[in-house]
């Protein structure tokens, strides 16, 4: 069984370092190769191959285009007896789970023990795990076009009664109150589109990735702020 890893555009044009510090780890300690952007990188994978992903949408298209099992990145990383864990002493850091997410109950569970293996307190939210509806702006526009084509039964169907179309201004205000739910100083993630989300609405959002490479996050988030 050979892993390949799809480092997600968004993810990488989001936290560029973090993305890089993940995809030289990975190649180091697991000889895991990087094969770039889904939507042409997913006809790399070969019969036997184990796709991982960090991003719902490369998820979505690898399955709907390969025979090839995926696995998310959290969960192999949860699993991973040698990764270098950093130590936060304890924070108690609120958990946004992602509406996409719903179903998907192992992932749930090795982001939460990824969280603890770094010495954090989790704060559940009342709508967590399959009860959350939240994706940042992602329900508030229309599918692309590539997307639907692509990978049909996730941004299509799977899509189908669940947008609400919103101007960027009401955008904006949706995500500014949805932060005033927040009573942690800091909240985690998992979603590109629900980073994007906490981010616009003033909430100090971090990627559970930017936890587990901190030095690296520093650099994204520097840049972050200058942007």
């Amino acid at each position: 069984m050979t892993y390949k890893y799809f480092p997600s555009c968004n993810f990488t044009k989001a936290s560029p370092q973090t993305s890089k510090a993940l995809q030289k780890y990975l190649a180091e300690a697991h000889g895991i190769k990087s094969i770039g952007c889904c939507r042409p990188g997913h006809k790399k994978l070969e019969e036997g191959d184990r796709a991982l992903t960090i991003c719902l949408s490369c998820s979505a298209i690898v399955t709907e285009n390969t025979a090839c099992q995926d696995t998310s990145i959290f969960q192999f990383l949860s699993e991973d007896k040698d990764f270098p864990w950093p130590d936060y002493h304890g924070e108690e850091i609120a958990l946004q789970d992602c509406w996409r997410a719903r179903g998907k109950h192992e992932l749930h569970q090795a982001v939460r023990s990824i969280l603890e293996k770094m010495n954090m307190r989790v704060a559940e939210l009342e709508e967590s795990r399959d009860a959350s509806q939240y994706c940042g702006v992602f329900r508030f526009n229309p599918m692309r076009e590539d997307n639907i084509r692509l990978a049909p039964r996730y941004f299509a169907d799977g899509m189908k009664g669940q947008l609400t179309l919103y101007t960027e201004k009401q955008q904006r205000a949706l995500m500014e109150e949805n932060a005033k739910r927040y009573h942690t100083s800091r909240v985690a993630v998992y979603c590109n589109s629900c980073l994007r989300g906490l981010l616009q609405g003033g909430a100090r959002g971090v990627h559970v990735m930017e936890l587990m490479f901190p030095e690296a996050a520093v650099l994204d988030q520097e840049r972050r702020e200058k942007h």
